[in-house]
């Protein structure tokens, strides 16, 4: 091998639709694809071909993906490789992880999410200078309130301590916390997080704390819990406020005196993980009304980290185009900039989806648009502002996207807050509810 593996990519998986539909994607992104439908056939290649990234499947035939991961760290230990799987078993994942994978998807996988993940991930090496470009810890960003962002990361990336995280929906929550893991010197052990709001009561035990067979009617074996699996690495707690009070006190007791039980056992087992938990919510509100608990909002509120709004730091809206017109480029639409007309504009919006709307906002500029360079006729409808840019409307018509979001707040507030209830009143489950009000960034008085 010559060392020249730069822009070469490999692609492992046993599924022929998914190795054309990333290999068309890799030409797309100017990278050169090699393809192998085995991990047999993937070390051989390896013997002759360096390469920036792997994909690798996670069940294939002959050589599964972690054999291939065990086999291939012998000889080519630093190349990034990325687990794909179709079965989304997160146990799994993190075993991957523990052998040397940067991070996994599972199937099915939008394009958009698999090129995010080569995007990242090639970058890493190749940005020079970035950092003092647009920001730290691939964070875009250099407005005075960011870089207060930055150095309670800075801190906390060498520490032990468990952080909460605080924010409206959009703001970058997650960003921030990986930043500390992978900025610290657990960075080379798992990271993993868990969107508690989608975790009913019946599970969230189970999959904080792992149980022993039998414990309850579907436990046909025994499971390891994440706080125990993560060994020690982070365990990201995202929603903190959506687990139910029932289970914040053995969480509570997880923290102060690092040990679980599960569910169905008698014994204590001792862990070593750390937690760093995340809220789009006022937890002291949360507090008062009883949805909380008072001793683990003080456990938590040790070390805050408050991520602004993006309103606070509209500063950083150039840079984060900039960023965002780079991210989503392809071979068929290539931006070079944005013009001052639409930039104004998205400057002067009020940004209550924060960062993530943004990205919205610019995808859909760059997929829909035409021309070298973005323009007002190339954002949404949603963007313009009241100064005479707006399209004729007649107020008896709303968009639709606009009656929905306004459903499921009164849903919100008319059941209190309680998400289980408002999806019941739309008549929707309540992952989909959750779906939707991160879509639409929705953070109301009632939303607790």
């Amino acid at each position: 091998m010559d060392g020249s593996g730069y822009g070469k990519i490999l692609i492992v998986d046993d599924d022929e639709g998914f190795r054309e539909v990333c290999g068309e994607l890799s030409l797309d992104m100017g990278l050169e694809p090699f393809i192998a439908s085995d991990g047999i056939e993937a070390l051989e290649i390896l013997e002759h071909e360096d390469f920036a990234l792997a994909l690798v499947d996670l069940k294939m035939p002959k050589m599964n993906g972690l054999d291939f991961l065990s086999q291939s760290r012998k000889t080519v230990s630093s190349m990034p490789v990325v687990i794909v799987t179709g079965y989304g078993s997160v146990e799994t994942a993190v075993e991957a992880m523990k052998l040397g994978a940067v991070d996994y998807i599972t199937k099915p996988s939008s394009i958009s999410e698999i090129r995010s993940i080569i995007k990242r991930i090639m970058n890493v090496s190749s940005v020079g200078g970035r950092e003092e470009r647009e920001g730290r810890f691939g964070i875009i960003g250099r407005s005075r309130v960011i870089k207060l962002v930055y150095e309670r990361i800075e801190a906390m990336a060498s520490a032990d301590n468990t952080v909460l995280i605080m924010g409206e929906s959009g703001v970058g929550k997650e960003l921030v916390a990986k930043a500390i893991h992978f900025h610290g010197n657990r960075r080379d052990e798992p990271f993993i997080p868990i969107d508690c709001s989608v975790l009913s009561l019946s599970i969230v035990e189970s999959e904080l704390f792992g149980h022993f067979k039998g414990a309850f009617t579907d436990a046909r074996f025994d499971k390891v819990g994440l706080l125990k699996l993560a060994g020690r690495g982070t365990v990201f707690l995202d929603e903190i406020t959506e687990i139910p009070l029932e289970v914040q006190a053995k969480l509570l007791r997880a923290i102060q005196e690092r040990e679980i039980r599960p569910v169905g056992g008698s014994e204590t087992e001792k862990i070593e993980a750390r937690i760093i938990a995340a809220t789009n919510r006022e937890l002291e509100k949360a507090v008062r009304d009883g949805k909380f608990r008072e001793d683990l909002f003080y456990r938590l509120h040790v070390i805050p980290i408050s991520v602004p709004p993006l309103r606070e730091r509209t500063e950083d809206i150039p840079l984060l185009v900039d960023y965002f017109i780079n991210r989503y480029n392809t071979e068929r639409r290539q931006v070079t900039g944005i013009s001052e007309e639409a930039l104004d504009l998205l400057m002067s919006h009020e940004w209550f989806g924060n960062v993530r709307e943004l990205e919205n906002v610019m995808q859909h500029a760059i997929a829909l648009g035409s021309g070298d360079l973005i323009t007002p006729d190339d954002l949404p409808k949603s963007i313009y502002g009241s100064d005479g840019n707006s399209q004729p409307h007649d107020p008896r018509v709303k968009p639709l996207r606009e009656m929905e979001r306004d459903a499921i707040i009164a849903a919100l507030d008319v059941a209190s807050g309680n998400r289980q209830d408002a999806a019941r009143i739309l008549g929707i489950g309540k992952t989909t509810l959750y779906e939707k009000i991160k879509k639409y960034a929705i953070n109301t008085p009632g939303d607790l």
